[in-house]
């Protein structure tokens, strides 16, 4: 009859040696249980991290996204204001010198069409 390791008289012959492997079976099973319940701490504190981050970077966005918009709108309506102004001056230049103003129009559509001969 074979008598190897684990045989049955062998386990009966090397009981310490056994109690000795489940001993340390169950010392690794705990050891795995505790290392996967740091893991999933460490992965909940890592996510709520990540969210906290991305929280702050989208109020950063949110806040330049903000400040770009009012500074659009201050340009735009800086521009209304000067086209305003402009419009305002060539009015102005059209009714005290209407000769000239024809003049300079007629020049400009001489070289238009000059330029667009060739």
């Amino acid at each position: 009859m074979a008598t190897g390791l684990f045989s049955s008289s062998a386990k009966k012959r090397n009981g310490a040696f056994l109690n000795s492997v489940d001993d340390q079976l169950s010392e690794i099973r705990d050891d795995i249980a505790t290392l996967s319940n740091l893991l999933s701490k460490r992965g909940a504190q890592a996510s709520k991290d990540v969210r906290t981050k991305a929280g702050d970077i989208r109020g950063h966005a949110e806040t330049g996204l903000d400040d770009l918009r009012e500074q659009g709108e201050l340009l735009l309506s800086e521009l209304r204001d000067r086209y305003a102004v402009a419009e305002r001056q060539v009015r102005q230049g059209v009714r005290e010198h209407p000769v000239a103003t024809i003049g300079a129009a007629a020049a400009v559509g001489v070289l238009l069409a000059i330029m667009l001969r060739r």
